[in-house]
């Protein structure tokens, strides 16, 4: 499984930026986002506490 490059990273947080930007969950989107990123990298499962928001956002934006 391939890992996440950079332009991945940068399309999946422009995204959170874009539709979260004023809104009070945006930071534990970006935490959850980081986690998520790594697991992926790792080849491990993204935990059902992840919110679904950014599991839609790395099935997306992945390798």
């Amino acid at each position: 499984m391939p890992a996440f490059r950079k332009e991945h990273i940068d399309a999946l947080f422009g995204e959170i930026e874009d539709n979260y930007k004023e809104k009070p969950e945006r930071e534990q989107l970006h935490r959850d986002a980081h986690l998520a990123i790594a697991l992926h990298d790792a080849g491990r499962d993204i935990p059902s506490e992840i919110d679904d928001r950014v599991v839609a956002l790395v099935d997306k934006h992945k390798p």
